[in-house]
């Protein structure tokens, strides 16, 4: 065994989106972070899609101009401002509040080249090519064995392991968290045919007793096909997929095969249910799909992790930084468990819905797409659950309405929001301008009432965390020793 390497702070294992965001803003916050991924080189890509508050956080650290700079590369129509769920078309994204109401078209390697691009700008070691061997904790730390590509073993030493290494997760099998729920009991294709794709609008569906097809372009002269065969469906995961499947099951749904004759990528997944109880274990902490496994449902899963990611990271840098207690780490499990058990559950409910191709369940889903998806009430409980501006981390003990919940774009006397929050920390907003004596680690700005965007409509001063939620709300202007008591509850030091 060589000789250790220099401690870090963190070490994240996995380089997947997770993974780099997760580094990045744990590096962004003063943290000495290292990635070590098993990968030298791109796999083929399943996500596709990134949600919208997703693209408000992206936003938020001077990145958007770069994924959207990379979408048009890829398709020219990458904003997708008409979304579905469970399989049914019409989630009215264009009505978000936000700037951006749409899903955008990219694939996922690309959003991971974009990632880890900012992840080494922001001072990650990422180091590819690296295996996993396992873990010991002693002493209030953590040191990590694993393997690099020349067959050298190496150690680790660092204060906290995050483990973001999917589903499979060797670091939550070490680390002796269980992880629930039930094996895969259906399975689907995905198929990035060759063929341009055969319509004029960018997304195409089509269902009947014989099961689902979602077809969209997937760069070009490619289509991708996400195909559920009513016939197909217990078929495992291990049977390799193949031409004359897709074809059947083409015609079958669509009443054509579109002459596929070859494919890019053809794979077989499924809807497997898991999930683990608690996102931490001493000084282990997982995140994205180590955390759960699941059927990707609208194309959220991604999202949700990355989602995680930002609610972890900054929280690594401040306590690695020294800035905060180590107490605030479980604010991530208090946070985000229950945000993931809700979605896990919708998960669940959209499968019911999408998959039964029964003359009822055929039934029950046009009457729930002619008759209910159209009302904007439904429409937009729907759309908040897939577009992640539903999640709030708002409790019954909060002295404010608004406290936990979301913060988008608006207009401040010096500058816009995510141009202000790409380098600050917390960000406190009064609508008066005032001097205030506060700490270091809060950057204060002013607006006008009218400019605050509506959930905050009457607040008087927010305080507003690194991860763009409201710490703290008031409706009369607090006093300086108010704010920093705010601020010290947000970050779990007394």
């Amino acid at each position: 065994m060589s000789n250790s390497a220099p401690p870090a702070d963190v070490v994240v294992i996995g380089g997947g989106p997770a993974g780099l965001t997760t580094a990045a803003e744990a590096a962004r916050a003063g943290a000495r972070v290292v990635v070590l991924e098993k990968r030298t080189g791109d796999t083929h890509s399943r996500a596709g899609v990134i949600q919208p508050r997703v693209l408000e956080l992206l936003d938020a650290r001077g990145l958007m101009e770069r994924f959207r700079a990379a979408a048009g590369r890829w398709r020219p129509d990458f904003e997708v401002p008409l979304y579905m769920y469970a399989g049914l078309p019409g989630l009215r994204y264009d009505q978000l509040d936000s700037r951006f109401p749409y899903a955008l078209i990219l694939p996922q390697m690309t959003t991971e080249h974009l990632l880890a691009e900012w992840a080494v700008e922001e001072g990650v070691d990422l180091r590819r090519g690296v295996t996993y061997l396992g873990h010991t904790e002693s002493e209030g730390r953590v040191t990590v064995t694993a393997r690099d590509g020349e067959g050298a073993t190496f150690e680790i030493d660092a204060a906290y392991l995050v483990g973001a290494d999917g589903a499979r997760s060797l670091v939550r099998d070490a680390a002796g968290i269980p992880f629930e729920g039930h094996p895969t009991r259906m399975t689907a294709v995905a198929v990035d045919a060759d063929l341009p794709f055969p319509w004029q609008a960018s997304m195409q569906m089509r269902r009947n007793e014989h099961g689902w097809v979602l077809a969209y372009p997937f760069g070009h002269g490619t289509t991708r096909f996400i195909i559920v065969a009513e016939h197909r469906r217990t078929v495992p995961k291990t049977e390799p997929v193949t031409i004359p499947e897709v074809r059947e099951s083409l015609r079958l749904v669509f009443g054509t095969d579109f002459d596929v004759t070859s494919a890019k990528w053809l794979s077989r997944y499924g809807d497997a249910h898991r999930m683990v109880p608690t996102f931490r274990r001493g000084r282990v902490l997982l995140v994205g799909e180590a955390t759960r496994v699941h059927y990707p449902a609208s194309g959220i899963g991604m999202n949700y992790c990355v989602q995680d990611a930002f609610n972890l990271g900054w929280k690594l840098g401040w306590v690695a930084d020294g800035r905060a207690p180590d107490a605030l780490l479980d604010t991530y499990h208090d946070e985000r468990h229950p945000v993931l058990a809700a979605m896990m559950d919708d998960v669940a409910a959209q499968c019911a819905l999408h998959f039964d191709f029964s003359p009822g369940g055929l039934a029950l889903k046009d009457f729930v797409e002619r008759e209910l998806v159209p009302v904007p009430e439904v429409n937009a409980i729907l759309r908040d659950r897939l577009s992640g501006f539903g999640t709030s981390y708002h409790r019954e003990s909060d002295p404010h309405r608004a406290d936990g919940t979301r913060v988008g774009d608006f207009p401040l006397d010096t500058t816009g929001f995510p141009e202000f929050a790409r380098t600050a920390g917390f960000v406190l907003v009064d609508t008066a301008a005032t001097v205030r004596a506060l700490p270091d680690t809060i950057t204060a700005t002013t607006t006008r009432p009218d400019a605050l965007p509506k959930e905050l409509a009457g607040v008087a001063t927010v305080l507003i965390r690194p991860d763009s939620y409201v710490a703290r709300a008031w409706d009369v202007r607090p006093s300086d020793v108010d704010v920093a008591a705010a601020y010290r509850t947000a970050i779990g030091a007394p």
